[in-house]
């Protein structure tokens, strides 16, 4: 990578330095090394949207009104996707500075905050990349497709429907785009609460709803989603033993939030992996169980039942540490499985288990950081602060945003003062207060070491 001018100091990894500079900079006019600042700073803080990626977005448009090309191709060459998340998210971000109108680009930097994982920076960059492939004279069918696909995943169906109505302008007979669109039709109903409205009203008006809807073409209520469950269920019991009957059944049922349909999903099942004896089966199996017992467990608090509540938080949490222990048997190469295994076993106070697990986890790229500031907590609650603090300093050496820098520095902390390091865990403590003053009990605990530092002092 070409380095820039001058490095600020970013402390412990975080980009607020290079923001600061990109600022700086930025308001001279110099925008090839504004563009420098604010890509290396995102490198420090890939999820910082406001600080980062937002002015960056400016600085970019405001360079090429200056007339500013976009990169040659060496220079692309340079800051190709990376092994990691966090490089391909930055190198992406440089390119799309350099040319901000490219959608190549724009969706290049969408599949990296994919990879990266931050719900909010998906959103952000997934609106720039529809608005510019609205705006191009032919959108791209597969652009939409991947747009839609992302933001189902992550609950945003309203979104998704807009990707799937942007490509159907354009191609209106494609049949893919329209069983999108109908079953996204569906999922965004039910979000903005249509799915209450009563299936027999929903049937009477079905006729004029048609009618008016030759736009979108699917009925976007409770009335699709029961078709679809019903096509769905005369498919499986004509041949209940295909796994792709199975899971369009399923998946159909889980749609409505109801016991009974979930119910149905459980013996749908069931008798899957009776049958067929895959795993897959039993672990779709046990995601609905999950699901239904997180449901109560929100109703009883909902309620303000603290006994209710407390009872079947346990009860979920005994669950999912036998089902996260049978998937670890199952899927022994998934760090993912390894890593929410871990996270239980500390929760339910099974130490030993828990750094066992999280020692293998801490080997995913997407929950190093994570998995090291549990099995830090893990080695702390043993009692093995030196343990614990070694890894917390590895942790450190990682670039980290500055909500998981201040996590990982109270926790520091914590097994610095329990190891009599007053002084480092003061230090610690300070930075913390420095980013977020109200940070849990950071003001207390600080009044309280420099309150026994001083009478240590006088002694």
């Amino acid at each position: 990578m070409s380095q820039p001018e001058t490095t600020p100091n970013s402390g412990e990894g975080k980009g607020k330095a290079f923001f600061k500079r990109a600022e700086e900079v930025a308001a001279t006019g110099n925008w090839d090394f504004a563009v420098q600042m604010y890509v290396d700073g995102i490198r420090r803080e890939p999820e910082n949207i406001e600080r980062g990626h937002k002015p960056l977005r400016e600085v970019s448009l405001k360079r090429k009104a200056a007339g500013g090309k976009p990169a040659g191709m060496f220079e692309a060459m340079k800051y190709k996707p990376g092994k990691e998340p966090v490089e391909s998210l930055a190198n992406a971000e440089f390119l799309l500075a350099k040319d901000p109108g490219n959608i190549s680009h724009m969706v290049a930097v969408f599949r990296a905050a994919q990879g990266v994982g931050s719900l909010e920076l998906i959103n952000w960059i997934g609106d720039l990349v529809l608005a510019a492939t609205r705006a191009a004279k032919k959108p791209n069918k597969h652009t939409c497709k991947m747009l839609a696909t992302a933001w189902s995943e992550i609950g945003e169906h309203a979104k998704a429907l807009d990707a799937v109505d942007t490509a159907r302008a354009v191609y209106p007979n494609d049949p893919e785009l329209e069983n999108m669109a109908g079953k996204l039709a569906a999922l965004a109903a039910m979000d903005k609460g249509k799915y209450e409205e009563s299936f027999t009203k929903s049937i009477d008006n079905l006729d004029d709803q048609l009618k008016h809807s030759k736009k979108d073409q699917f009925v976007h209520d409770q009335v699709y989603i029961q078709r679809e469950i019903d096509q769905a269920r005369a498919e499986y019991e004509q041949s209940p033993t295909v796994a792709g009957k199975v899971d369009a059944l399923v998946e159909a049922l889980l749609k409505v939030e109801q016991e009974s349909y979930e119910n149905e999903a459980v013996e749908v099942l069931t008798r899957a992996y009776k049958d067929s004896g895959s795993y897959r089966f039993k672990s779709r199996l046990d995601d609905v169980r999950v699901r239904q017992v997180r449901r109560r467990v929100h109703d009883a608090r909902t309620r303000g039942d603290k006994k209710e509540t407390a009872v079947l938080a346990r009860k979920l949490l005994s669950f999912e540490l036998r089902m996260f222990a049978e998937r670890a048997k199952n899927y022994p190469t998934d760090l993912s499985v390894k890593f929410e295994l871990g996270r239980r076993q500390l929760l339910a106070g099974r130490i030993d288990d828990a750094i066992g697990s999280l020692q293998q986890a801490q080997r995913d790229p997407k929950r190093r950081i994570t998995a090291m500031v549990l099995l830090g907590r893990a080695f702390a609650g043993k009692g093995w602060h030196g343990e614990a603090i070694e890894t917390y300093e590895r942790a450190l050496e990682h670039d980290l945003t500055e909500g998981r820098a201040k996590e990982v520095h109270y926790h520091l902390a914590a097994s610095l003062e329990a190891t009599g390091e007053i002084a480092k865990a003061l230090e610690h403590l300070s930075h913390v207060a420095q980013i977020d003053y109200n940070y849990l009990d950071v003001r207390d605990r600080i009044e309280k070491l420099r309150k026994k530092t001083s009478e240590d002092d006088k002694q």
